[in-house]
């Protein structure tokens, strides 16, 4: 990575905050820009979809690489977006985050700025095949996992959500616009001793669309009453380990890292 030009694109969520610091820790030199002001640092701020003001100040910048960590809400493509954006919202193709984000990377790369894998630059937070906390999951819970995972990999042709709700084999809520954090939310008004499944499947881009887990969401299916939340191995983020962990133990909940998809 070159610690001398290196754009780093935000939101003002924790993971935001945590990769800036790490970047920053490893005397990288971050230049950061987001479509909203964030509380943990200045950055370039425009517009919604304004890529041609972004790419007018990455090579301003002479950035030639690019991390992408910020999050993007799905809901802002029916919203009032930049003009210049419109090229990716273009074809016959339904729309979807992934897709236009993967459009938007091929642009970029075009213009010889190259999006890095963020499993690269979250090598040290991959989740691993493991129990991460004290108690293990029952057989219950177990059964509930794998049915989760089959699930979701029958539904990936849609690009629907990561990740699913479910208890003793019931689906009760599958993650759609809103995101992980919401969707738990909406599952806890109606149930709770739910587990949570989250994987990366077949279609993920790890430039930009992995799982990613923190103390915040752990934080929410808490409140909400889960009891477990499973991720998939080797395609997955769990960032601030040693407090999700902590948070997790606390609250009762288990955290697995599941092989997902062959």
């Amino acid at each position: 990575m070159d610690k001398e030009h290196t754009g780093l694109f935000i939101s003002d969520d924790e993971i935001s905050e945590y990769v800036y610091k790490k970047l920053k820790d490893k005397g990288i030199k971050v230049y950061p820009f987001s479509f909203v002001p964030c509380s943990f640092t200045i950055s370039k701020v425009f517009h919604t979809g304004d890529i041609t003001g972004i790419l007018q100040y990455l090579k301003k910048e002479n950035i030639k690489k690019l991390v992408f960590i910020g999050r993007i809400p799905s809901d802002t493509i029916f919203k009032e977006i930049h003009p210049s954006s419109d090229i990716f919202l273009q074809g016959k193709e339904p729309l979807s985050g992934e897709v236009i984000l993967k459009k938007l990377v091929n642009f970029l790369d075009k213009e010889n700025i190259e999006v890095m894998s963020l499993i690269e630059v979250l090598r040290d937070e991959i989740v691993e095949e493991k129990l991460y906390t004290d108690v293990p999951v029952d057989e219950d819970e177990k059964e509930d996992i794998d049915r989760g995972i089959e699930f979701l990999n029958k539904i990936m042709d849609y690009r629907v959500g990561q990740s699913v709700v479910i208890k003793k084999g019931m689906i009760i809520a599958v993650e759609g616009i809103e995101g992980t954090d919401e969707m738990i939310k909406r599952a806890g008004r109606y149930c709770n001793k739910f587990v949570v499944v989250k994987i990366a499947g077949r279609y993920k881009d790890e430039r930009f669309d992995i799982p990613v887990i923190g103390p915040n969401t752990i934080e929410v299916l808490a409140e909400a009453g889960g009891c477990v939340i499973a991720m998939e191995a080797g395609r997955s983020i769990l960032f601030d380990s040693l407090r999700v962990i902590n948070l997790c133990n606390r609250n009762k909940i288990k955290l697995i890292g599941v092989k997902g998809v062959e």
